[in-house]
């Protein structure tokens, strides 16, 4: 297989993971990738050889750039001293006394082999305690010192691990050289990141100025920021990722005190590009894990040296002790914290909170996978699928046992999505509590309704047409969200009760007249058929689940295929077909909407329940009249421009509308401010689909 073909199935595999995520979002999307990486080990016959210089390049160095540019500027400073205490302490307490309980545990393994495993299993893994935290509660500050430490923990992790690593492949082991090289890697890394980071946005900012930067250039230049940084940090025998991370952090302040220099497009297609870029990165680290993991297996299996038993109790055995090491660290963090302040209390419960978020990941195998096969005197490396099969059980163990234990822990569900940017956003809510009786779905359903009231007023002769285009389109996400907050609340929805009352009448209006059309001769019966058939199945849709979407939108296509290849098996001609179904729908629309509207006059009174009713009656007769407008003519290419340029201006009028009432929803206090920024997101994407494309003179 060619490096291409291995890109794309890989690819693939990232991008099945997260659709099978979305059904089972209860489990961490990193199992998934795990396990198609091992299907297609085992049934596709993939193996990757991984070389440690381009692997750290590709993969990691993006990852801690993004991770170190996106994380809030104010939290890493007043959480400085925890971040920092558990991304270098914690950090060397975990290589030193785990490496040698891992010696002591697996003397088949050497002290330096032994110290590299606790190195690469001390960086800590934050999107996968993040995916996590959207259905636990986690304290901020702790989700925040997660973070933070694995901007740092990472580097000083792998630097730990890189220098073990050196002193295996070497054959000897001191530590004051170990120590040198140590502070080598990470000082002359951090100072070559701050000058790196700052200068290349320094170059930036003087092309930005001289007129010649665009979307482009910029997206092209942010991507390429952290590969650089790696790989000339590395090239002077610095630690590029530590040099990454500095980069990162110097490059996002100064771009900050710039940013006016920036169109909000390029900043946009920047934020954008980079979530899909670490996205996929992410994805390839646990499906390459996936892939090895086989090949290790198997190497561990043919061991006759070690049991199979065995090697998975020495996994078991190491997650216990880097987990028991980082309870205790949290613990006598506490007993520190309440020694100088006496208010604060010890709990050994949240101890173990932070001991579960230590999750490992991406980053460990990236590390643990670029290990050599040979040493320096040319013998094999001792026990490198040993290290390779117990570091990939200690990741699949935390993100199971987190899975697991961290909602028994904290007994606390939330709605907060904490992998959203807080920041300032969260003390402002302390601050000013709001009651927020609004949830965002409610909202949106909310603001939809706004913009269908504010389409109907902009109604004319000349754009009837298009507003009940808009209209409906608007009215089918308002649906959509009624459904879902029926199934989240789990009662009663009148107006979909009575919708769906009213979509039976008007059903059965349309094949009364579809049956008279067909005694009357005015279309043939192959368009009868095939009408019936359209109703039939409209029929048994609107009983569907919500959930079933995806198979209704299949079966539409069938019954379109089917249709087509009758229509192309008949005797009549296509047109004729056509043409007949045309008139078919335009008089079936029209029983339609005079059944509702005969239904409509009889509801006699003013109560909320006669509104409802005569609301709901009329979003359904929008429908059917633009259903008439779509078969009536095929516009004309001029024809077409003119209504573009007027669809254009009406949906950006009726976006408008729906900026307007969330600023006043928030005024209210009806939703809360993250909600509202959702919301205006929401509409702000919209408007970009409107406008994108656009150049009118």
């Amino acid at each position: 297989m060619t490096l291409i073909e291995l890109m794309v199935v890989l690819v693939t595999g990232v991008a099945l993971s997260s659709i099978i995520s979305h059904f089972v979002p209860a489990i961490p999307i990193s199992l998934f990738q795990i396990a198609i990486g091992v299907l297609l080990a085992t049934m596709g016959q993939i193996n990757v050889e991984v070389d440690s210089h381009w692997f750290m390049m590709l993969f990691v160095a993006p990852i801690l750039f993004n991770d170190s540019w996106r994380f809030p500027k104010r939290e890493l400073w007043e959480l400085r001293a925890p971040i920092l205490g558990n991304a270098i302490l914690l950090v060397l307490l975990t290589t030193i006394v785990g490496g040698y309980g891992i010696h002591f545990l697996i003397p088949q393994l050497p002290l330096p082999v032994s110290l590299a495993l606790a190195a690469v299993l001390s960086p800590t893994d934050p999107v996968a305690v993040q995916a996590i935290a959207k259905r636990v509660k986690l304290p901020e500050n702790l989700l925040h010192v997660v973070t933070g430490e694995s901007l740092v923990n990472d580097a000083t992790g792998l630097v730990s691990f890189n220098t073990a690593v050196k002193a295996a492949v070497a054959g000897t082991f001191v530590l004051g050289d170990a120590l040198l090289n140590f502070a080598w890697m990470t000082i002359i890394g951090a100072l070559l990141g701050i000058l790196l980071g700052s200068g290349m946005i320094i170059l930036r900012n003087w092309v930005s100025r001289s007129g010649l930067a665009d979307v482009v250039f910029y997206t092209i230049f942010t991507l390429l920021m952290p590969f650089i940084i790696f790989w000339v940090a590395e090239s002077i025998q610095a630690s590029g990722l530590i040099a990454v991370v500095t980069g990162g952090i110097t490059a996002k302040i100064l771009s900050d005190r710039k940013s006016s220099l920036l169109s909000a497009e390029a900043t946009i297609v920047s934020v954008h590009s980079w979530e899909v870029v670490v996205y996929v990165l992410n994805g390839l680290i646990f499906v390459l894990l996936g892939i090895t993991l086989p090949n290790a297996l198997h190497n561990i299996l043919k061991n006759t040296e070690i049991s199979n038993w065995q090697a998975f109790l020495y996994g078991l055995a190491v997650w216990f002790l880097v987990f028991i090491l980082r309870v205790l660290w949290a613990y006598g963090i506490q007993w520190g914290q309440h020694w100088h302040h006496k208010e604060t209390t010890v709990s050994f419960r949240s101890a173990i909170v932070s001991g579960l978020t230590g999750v490992r990941g991406a980053v460990t195998m990236a590390a643990v996978l670029t290990v050599p096969t040979v040493t320096a005197a040319g013998s094999a490396f001792i026990g490198r699928d040993l290290v390779i099969f117990i570091a990939a059980v200690v990741v699949v163990l935390s993100l199971i046992v987190a899975s697991i234990m961290l909602p028994l822990v904290t007994k606390e569900v939330t709605q907060h999505d904490f992998t959203q940017p807080e920041s300032a956003m969260a003390a402002e809510e302390n601050e000013s509590p709001v009651r927020a009786d609004l949830s965002e779905k409610k909202a949106r359903l909310w603001i939809t309704r706004v913009g269908i009231q504010r389409l109907r007023d902009l109604q004319t002769e000349e754009n009837r047409r298009i507003i009940h285009e808009l209209i409906s389109r608007r009215q089918k996400s308002a649906r959509a969200l009624r459904h879902s907050l029926h199934g989240d609340q789990d009662q009663s929805d009148f107006a979909a009760e009575k919708e769906l009352e009213l979509q039976e009448l008007a059903l059965e209006a349309q094949r009364n007249r579809l049956q008279q059309l067909l005694v009357e001769e005015v279309i043939s019966p192959i368009t009868y058929g095939l009408q019936a058939k359209r109703l039939d199945q409209f029929e048994a849709d609107l009983g569907s689940d919500r959930d079933l979407a995806g198979s209704l939108r299949f079966k539409w296509v069938y019954r379109r295929l089917r249709a087509n290849f009758r229509i192309w098996l008949s005797d009549q001609e296509s047109e004729t077909v056509h043409e007949e179904s045309g008139l078919a729908v335009r008089e079936m629309a029209k029983a339609a909407i005079k059944a509702l509207s005969d239904f409509v006059e009889a509801q006699v009174g003013d109560t909320v329940t006669h509104r409802i009713i005569r609301q709901t009656a009329y979003n359904l007769i929008v429908v059917y009249r633009y259903q008439i407008e779509k078969t009536k003519h095929v516009p004309s290419f001029d024809q077409q421009e003119q209504d573009d340029k007027r669809r254009l201006e009406l949906e950006l009028k009726t976006l408008s509308a729906e900026r307007e009432m969330v600023q006043e929803l928030y005024d209210q206090k009806r939703i809360s401010r993250q909600t509202s920024i959702n919301l205006r997101q929401y509409i702000n994407y919209a408007e970009t689909r409107a406008l994108v494309g656009r150049n009118e003179e």
